[in-house]
C-alpha cells in the first residue's frame, strides 16, 4: 500500500514538472510601463506631430503649426507642479497616440487639464482602437480644480488612442503612461523541439520511477 502511495506521488510531481515546463514556451515577459511627461523636451515646440520615448501623439488641427504647444515649467498656465505638458491648441480637435513602429500597447492613465488652467469643468472622449480590431470609447469629466487629474484606463491591446473634448476648449495632457505589448518573437519561451525533449525526459524518469518501485514490491 505504501509503495502505491509513493508511487502517485511520484506520477503526481513528474505531471507537475513536465506540464510547467511545457507552459513555459506560452509565457511572455511583460515589458516595464513607460511614462511619457515630456521632461526630454528643452525647447518651446509647436507643431502637428510629436515624438516621445518611442510613441507619436498626432493632432488634426487645420493649422499644423499650432496644434500642439510645448509649456515649460515657467509657464503661467502650466497645469503641471515643475513639469513640462502639452496642449491642444485647436477646440475641438483629435490627438490620436500611436507606438512608432506600430506596435500594440496597453493605455494605463492620462493626465489631464483645461488648456489655461483657470478651473474649468470640460468632458473629454477618448476612443481606443485594438489590435485584434474593435474599439472602446470612454467620457471622462475634467473637475473644476487647478492641476493635473489622473485618470486610469488599463486599456490593453491597442494599436491607437485618441482623444477630443466634447465640451469646453482646448486641454493640457502629460505622463501618458503606457506599456509596449512585446512582440512574439521577444517572447522568452522553449522551443517546440525542446519542449518535446523535456516531456521525454520527463517520461523517461516516470517510467524509471515505476520500474524501482515494481523492484521493490517483487523483492
Amino acid at each position: 500500500m505504501r509503495n502505491a502511495i509513493g508511487l502517485m506521488r511520484i506520477m503526481k510531481k513528474s505531471f507537475v514538472i513536465i506540464f510547467t515546463i511545457v507552459g513555459l514556451s506560452f509565457v511572455s515577459m511583460p515589458a516595464n510601463a513607460t511614462v511619457i511627461d515630456f521632461e526630454e523636451i528643452s525647447r518651446p515646440y509647436s507643431g502637428n506631430s510629436l515624438n516621445s520615448k518611442g510613441f507619436n501623439f498626432f493632432n488634426d488641427c487645420g493649422n499644423y503649426a499650432l496644434c500642439i504647444l510645448h509649456r515649460d515649467r515657467d509657464n503661467t498656465y502650466n497645469a503641471s507642479s515643475g513639469g513640462v505638458t502639452f496642449a491642444h491648441n485647436s477646440p475641438q480637435s483629435t490627438t490620436s497616440l500611436t507606438h512608432i513602429d506600430g506596435l500594440a500597447f496597453d493605455l494605463i492613465s492620462i493626465d489631464f487639464a483645461d488648456y489655461f488652467n483657470f478651473l474649468v469643468s470640460q468632458h473629454i472622449t477618448l476612443i481606443g482602437t485594438y489590435a485584434r480590431g474593435g474599439t472602446v470609447t470612454q467620457t471622462i469629466a475634467l473637475r473644476a480644480i487647478f492641476g493635473l487629474e489622473t485618470f486610469t484606463f488599463n486599456w490593453q491591446g491597442l494599436t491607437q488612442v485618441s482623444w477630443v473634448e466634447t465640451s469646453g476648449n482646448w486641454l493640457q495632457f502629460d505622463n501618458v503612461v503606457v506599456q509596449t505589448v512585446v512582440p512574439r518573437h521577444n517572447w522568452i519561451e522553449v522551443s517546440a523541439p525542446a519542449s518535446i525533449a523535456l516531456l521525454g525526459f520527463g517520461l523517461l524518469g516516470l517510467f524509471a520511477a515505476r520500474r524501482k518501485q515494481g523492484h521493490k514490491i517483487t523483492t
